[in-house]
């Protein structure tokens, strides 16, 4: 992978450390929500894009709005390009036994 690229991946993975989840009060990389990060460069007519394959701690989390515009916002400010939200629920978060460890589940 071109190193610019692994750049612009280590770059918006850390800065998604500062989005937190309001329910649980975590950071979304903390809890395990982000899949991954996808550079795409664009083309002559096309602008970079960022793609965020990410999950939510429920299907129906009821702060799934939030959390997505403030990923788009905090992407977005690190100025490589549009940021994209993908959401997956394949397969089902679930809390890894350090983390049931810190939430106390």
């Amino acid at each position: 992978m071109d190193s610019n690229i692994t750049r612009i991946i280590a770059e918006t993975r850390l800065s998604l450390e500062s989005v937190i989840d309001p329910e649980l009060g975590m950071s979304i990389v903390s809890l395990g929500l982000l899949r991954d990060i996808v550079f795409h460069p664009g083309g002559d007519d096309e602008d970079p894009e960022i793609e965020v394959l990410m999950t939510l701690t429920s299907p129906l989390c009821p702060f799934a709005d939030a959390i997505i515009e403030d990923v788009e916002n905090t992407v977005s400010l690190l100025g490589h390009g549009k940021c994209i939200v993908a959401l997956t629920f394949t397969p089902p978060w679930e809390a890894s036994e350090e983390l049931r460890l810190t939430l106390g589940l």
